[in-house]
């Protein structure tokens, strides 16, 4: 699929007037930067910080997460079994693997792959489940008015794969690889387990990431220096997609 380019024009949401929204965040900056955004003041109870608010009509819920696949996970099933949300967006950055990806420009994922599974003893490919599912799809839909948001605001944006796994990669050799292996465009450790599990709960999700750094040997500086922007800009776009 083109990175610049959406894709074919798809029967538009139904009215998302009224309804419960659940958002999805790892990292406490990207968490702080959507809650500031949005307005979401009210506290709630639970096993992981939960913000409540209302933006333009929706009363939003935001879950922030925990790192890793496993609290991803976690996460959905909760806000699913407590909140029944209509719809749900994972928002966070990632690192660039794609060249043609940059520091800020936003990435809205077509689909993820848990990138560190591996049961290739069995015939299976790298990243391949034993359900037989490797690239596990975003909501077409919400995706696209996702797309859109972020090309009104006038942001670099892109289409792409999003790798996932329980490491942080800061090797110019294992981006090489997730790049080579999976066509993935940027890497992360959340979002394929939450597609998997918001499809698996038949909870229509979109996954969208702004890039903070490449990946490499520089990740950790890069990452600490634009997570802060880079989680702003991210807030802009959610916005944008709930007014």
């Amino acid at each position: 699929m083109s990175e610049t380019a959406a894709p074919a024009q798809t029967e538009p949401l139904p009215s998302l007037t009224l309804t419960t929204v659940a958002l999805f965040a790892a990292e406490g900056a990207e968490a702080q930067a959507l809650r500031e955004a949005l307005g979401l003041n009210e506290s709630l109870q639970g096993p992981k910080p939960i913000f409540r608010g209302q933006v333009g009509g929706h009363e939003v819920l935001l879950v922030e997460t925990g790192v890793g696949k496993v609290a991803a996970a976690s996460a959905v099933t909760y806000a699913q079994a407590r909140f029944s949300p209509r719809w749900s967006l994972w928002a966070g950055v990632a690192g660039g693997l794609n060249p043609r990806l940059h520091s800020l420009d936003v990435l809205v994922a077509h689909d993820a792959v848990q990138w560190d599974v591996d049961i290739t003893a069995f015939g299976r490919q790298p990243g391949e489940l034993a359900t037989g599912e490797r690239f596990v799809r975003a909501d077409i839909d919400l995706s696209t008015r996702v797309y859109r948001a972020a090309l009104e605001l006038g942001f670099p944006v892109h289409w792409g794969r999003v790798a996932s796994g329980d490491r942080f990669l800061a090797h110019p050799a294992d981006a090489a690889r997730l790049r080579e292996v999976f066509a993935a465009d940027a890497v992360e450790m959340e979002g394929a387990a939450a597609l998997w599990t918001a499809k698996d709960l038949a909870l229509p999700m979109a996954l969208v990431r702004t890039i903070s750094d490449g990946a490499d040997d520089d990740a950790h500086e890069s990452f600490e220096m634009f997570l802060e922007q880079a989680s702003e800009r991210l807030a802009q776009v959610v916005r944008k997609v709930l007014q």
